[in-house]
């Protein structure tokens, strides 16, 4: 006579391989998907016009200005060296990207947690799923991750640390001023904990000359934001080098370097509205920030815990630390996402990306450090809160994962739709499926069995 309890045990651990053979499939799938998309846009054509190549092509030609210095490095090897400028700059993001997805997988399995989130919309997969890998997004990152190793290398004294550290930062930020938004708070707390025992006062002090080199770049970008005549004789620079009829600048016709002529007050507006009151298929966009959000929010504080394959990877101590790594990453970002621009699925790629990164290469101690007693109690409360509403299930989390996609820019259904992880696991499936003439042997079947009868 058959164990009933062995049955029923013989039977949960066959569910269980079920659920997980058909979320390996799905996973697989939609890295697939993701690989059918990007070499198709490796191969595509990108004009100067774009959003893609013209933010590389801001350089100092017009005079200092933000975000010039890597389009002033390019411009060099352009003049000098006959380079294919399109080409040089796919290349350059594609090994970005490439360094940063090598960085997160490795990083996730030598810790023990599970990959399935490392793909989604707001994290590695922004760039291909939004076409916008060849951006400086990537790059953020490349020099984001080492500033926090090299904080974090006890071996090396504070000058050479204050030097690289800078040095590193100040490049980047003279590149694009967004990086000092998600980089420079979290280091000035990192670098104020350190010396707290000096006193509040001494800390703030030591923590503030510490960045005072990368903070005074920053401001430098504030101050010399750009206008129309900048603008203009960046695209005539190019023009050269490009052999192109040059052309007048208006608000958008160079792209990111058109952006340099907007003015502080039409930028906050534009922004504001396409974030809070833009209206697509009649939904109202601040009614998706609502939701959207929480659900990132939940998915990436909840996928580690879920699909954890013991209790000892991850701890709710873990789970508190990087909540409020999250939160206030979100803080520090706030006003990009609110006024200072409106493409949303890269916002959330700085958002997610930067909090993972400082959650995998901080120690743990020095981030609890960090943390106070009273917004360790609401960070437990929200999670709790979120919980109650939805428990977090492998079940639960992987339906939210396959729904959930994120506009590119402001609210549009469509896009938002287009970067779901559904709609790519079945939209690469019906490409391989036709590729394949499935429709055809199908079709052949059905008349087969209708002659039969």
């Amino acid at each position: 006579m058959t164990n009933p309890i062995l049955k029923k045990t013989q039977t949960f651990f066959d569910k269980n391989n079920i659920k997980q053979t058909l979320l390996n499939a799905a996973f697989i799938l939609f890295l697939l998907s993701l690989l059918y998309r990007f070499t198709k846009e490796i191969f595509s054509t990108y004009s100067y016009e774009s959003w893609q190549i013209s933010e590389y092509l801001i350089n100092y030609q017009g005079g200092f200005v933000r975000r010039g210095l890597t389009g002033e490095i390019l411009f060099f090897f352009a003049k000098n060296f006959n380079i294919n400028i399109e080409w040089t700059i796919k290349i350059f993001c594609l090994i970005c990207f490439v360094a940063v997805c090598i960085f997160f997988v490795r990083a996730f399995l030598k810790k023990g947690y599970s990959l399935y989130i490392l793909p989604l919309c707001f994290f590695l997969g922004m760039g291909i799923l939004s076409n916008c890998w060849v951006r400086k997004d990537y790059l953020f990152l490349c020099f984001f991750i080492p500033i926090l190793w090299i904080y974090g290398k006890e071996n090396l004294s504070m000058i050479i640390k204050f030097l690289f550290i800078n040095i590193l930062a100040i490049f980047i930020i003279l590149s694009h001023e967004v990086f000092a938004f998600f980089a420079l708070p979290v280091l000035f707390l990192l670098l104020f904990n350190q010396y707290k025992n000096k006193g509040i006062l001494k800390s703030v002090s030591v923590s503030f000359l510490f960045l005072f080199p990368s903070i005074f770049a920053f401001l430098l970008t504030l101050l010399y934001h750009g206008n129309q005549e900048t603008a203009q004789a960046i695209w005539n620079s190019w023009h050269i080098i490009a052999n192109q009829t040059s052309s007048e600048v208006d608000h958008w016709n160079a792209a990111a370097i058109s952006s340099l002529g907007w003015t502080s007050k039409w930028a906050f507006e534009f922004h504001f509205t396409g974030n809070f009151l833009a209206v697509n298929k009649r939904i109202l966009s601040l009614l998706i920030w609502a939701i959207t959000f929480p659900v990132v929010y939940y998915i990436s504080t909840n996928a580690l815990f879920a699909f954890r394959k013991n209790k000892t990877i991850l701890t709710n101590k873990h789970k508190t630390i990087l909540s409020s790594i999250l939160i206030f990453q979100l803080l520090c970002l706030s006003p990009v996402f609110s006024l200072l621009s409106w493409d949303w699925i890269r916002l959330f790629f700085y958002w997610i990306a930067s909090s993972f990164a400082i959650f995998l290469i901080v120690p743990t101690d020095k981030i609890e450090k960090l943390i106070p007693s009273f917004f360790a109690k609401f960070i437990n409360c929200l999670n709790n809160c979120l919980s109650n509403i939805l428990f977090p299930r492998k079940t639960t989390l992987v339906l939210l994962m396959l729904f959930i996609g994120i506009s590119n820019c402001t609210f549009i259904l469509d896009s938002a739709i287009y970067n779901t992880m559904i709609y790519n696991i079945l939209s690469f499936s019906s490409t391989i499926l036709i590729k394949l003439k499935i429709k055809g042997i199908l079709m052949t079947l059905f008349d087969f069995f209708l002659n039969l009868f």
